[in-house]
């Protein structure tokens, strides 16, 4: 082990591992979606209340810890420590669940209001998973810190990002079609677990003489530095806008699809896919030459995107009419319908959603913000928007206003920060000016976005879109 640690073993030894560390996280969110759903009486509001739960436990951790493992010149025991926490806290969850569930479902109440029935759903399940979620928070910024003591930093974020994207598009498909089903939910936490463990594991062995990373080198921010403030503002807005659009995007696709936890989990792994794709397109790509040109075409890019992935949400009940009439009714046509619409939906957004964490990742550095940070602020963003998209905006606006909500403020961050300075010229007019006409005709032009069956002779009488469900009177 020796020699590999000294040659190949660092760049594909913290791959190995933020692969296997995906793997378990995104296998936990399914497990714990189902879990949740009991007592929080739908699986509607488990899926918002766990998205909600993770990304805030990851804001939480990476806030919270990754500056002390900036500092620290150990970085490998953190990580160790993080994943061991995980996979107890997991365990405690696997065995344990049922009595503060029980808890949770009386302190909710037999006929509670809206507002409070929505805060003990989040506010309950973000305690619940928090020590989990938290420790999952901190194994990037502890990773990137590995790396960097192997002198390894490059465009290192990107590479570990895409390698713990990729495990977790394993972990949701294999737990959702093979894991719960053929071993149960316990077992699943327990095999998750084990992973967790074995992370631990293969840090301290793989890395056994790693030199000491000591603390993290300061950056001094220059004149061509990215405005600190602005990356703040680009991360905490890019999380809150990409997972609205998942959490609109799955929600519309749940009128249309079968509505199970395996669309949930098909969705979700296009989703991260494409993210993946997108940050290790990233990877691959030369550094660019005008950082802030990039992050303006990206945001430009990401709008347009969003409008071509709204857009083909109308053509969704087609496609499944179509699919279903040429090929039967099966669940491995239903699987491939759902596949379809995802992709549709998901791909394009998701690989410049990925392209564009990884740029800000590494600009955040530049100028100055540390990793553990930069994905603090980002998961903050994305721990809001459950909340924010899936129970306020989309009841009091519908679907079709909600995602187009999405697109423009995606074209509102692409505008220059100061643009009277000679750095900020308005570059790009043209592809902004093209995304805010497509969005300006969506939405004149578009109808709502609202899939109800009609038998021969029916009319809608009344048709009312809530949180959890769209109800239709015909």
């Amino acid at each position: 082990m020796e020699a590999v640690a000294g040659s190949a073993w660092p760049r594909r030894g913290t791959a190995v591992l933020m692969l296997a560390s995906g793997f378990a996280g995104l296998g936990y969110q399914i497990v714990w979606t189902q879990q949740c759903a009991l007592w929080l009486g739908h699986e509607a509001a488990a899926v918002l209340a766990v998205v909600a739960a993770f990304f805030g436990g990851l804001a939480f951790g990476a806030l919270l810890l990754g500056p002390q493992i900036d500092r620290s010149d150990r970085p490998v025991r953190w990580y160790a420590g993080c994943e061991v926490g995980i996979a107890i806290w997991s365990l405690a969850l696997a065995f344990g669940i049922d009595p503060v569930s029980a808890w949770l479902v009386g302190l909710t109440g037999a006929e509670p209001t809206a507002l409070w029935q929505w805060t003990v759903a989040f506010g309950g399940t973000f305690a619940l998973l928090l020590p989990a979620t938290a420790a999952m928070g901190a194994t990037l910024p502890a990773m990137a810190r590995i790396s960097a003591a192997w002198h390894h930093e490059g465009r290192s974020v990107a590479a570990m990002v895409a390698a713990n994207t990729f495990g977790a598009v394993l972990g949701v498909l294999a737990t959702a079609f093979w894991l719960v089903p053929q071993l149960g939910l316990l077992r699943t936490a327990m095999v998750c677990a084990a992973l967790n463990l074995l992370c631990a594991a293969g840090s301290l062995i793989g890395f056994r003489a790693a030199p000491a990373a000591g603390s993290a080198p300061a950056i001094a921010p220059t004149a061509a530095s990215p405005d600190p403030l602005r990356l703040v503002v680009l991360l905490a807005a890019t999380g809150l806008l990409g997972i609205g659009y998942e959490v609109l995007v799955v929600r519309v696709l749940s009128q249309v699809a079968e509505n199970t936890v395996y669309t949930f989990a098909m969705l979700l792994a296009v989703y991260l896919v494409g993210t993946a794709a997108g940050a290790e397109i990233y990877r691959r790509l030369s550094p660019p030459v005008s950082p802030e040109s990039t992050t303006r075409q990206l945001l430009q890019l990401l709008a347009t995107a969003c409008l071509l992935g709204t857009g083909s949400l109308w053509l969704a009940d087609p496609v499944k009419t179509a699919v279903l009439a040429s090929g039967g009714a099966s669940m491995a046509t239903a699987l491939a319908t759902e596949a379809a619409m995802a992709v549709f939906a998901f791909l394009l957004p998701t690989v410049a959603m990925g392209a564009l964490f990884s740029h800000l990742g590494t600009q955040a550095r530049s100028a100055g913000i540390g990793f553990g940070r930069a994905l603090g602020i980002n998961t903050l963003g994305a721990a809001a928007a459950p909340a924010l998209f899936g129970v306020v905006l989309l009841p009091a606006f519908g679907a079709k206003a909600a995602l187009l909500l999405v697109a423009g403020g995606y074209l509102l961050l692409a505008l220059p920060w100061k643009p009277w300075a000679p750095t900020g010229r308005w570059l790009g007019a043209v592809p902004a000016l093209s995304a805010a006409a497509g969005l300006l005709a969506l939405a004149l032009w578009a109808p709502p976005l609202v899939f109800i069956d009609l038998p021969a002779g029916g009319r809608v009488v009344g048709y009312d879109e809530g949180a959890t469900a769209a109800v239709s009177v015909v």
